[in-house]
């Protein structure tokens, strides 16, 4: 049982590394320039938008493989 947290906080801070990686490096540089006043709003919007499901998906991938490891070590 010890390993199976082990490995899961192992994989918890490697998704969460990989995660900022993808915010700052992919997601951040994009430009939001555009002929219009509300340009920069919508652009920060669907980047604000991005970030919260990638952070869904995180959750959902950090559930499945915690439900994994656990059922393996328990042997359901």
């Amino acid at each position: 049982m010890r390993h199976a947290m082990y490995a899961f906080m192992f994989g918890m801070w490697l998704l969460m590394l990989a995660g900022g990686w993808l915010v700052v490096s992919v997601l951040g540089p994009i430009p939001v320039d555009g002929p219009g006043e509300y340009d920069r709003l919508a652009g920060s919007a669907a980047k604000a938008a991005a970030a919260v499901l990638l952070v869904a998906a995180w959750v959902l991938a950090l559930s499945k493989f915690k439900n994994w490891m656990f059922r393996k070590e328990l042997k359901f």
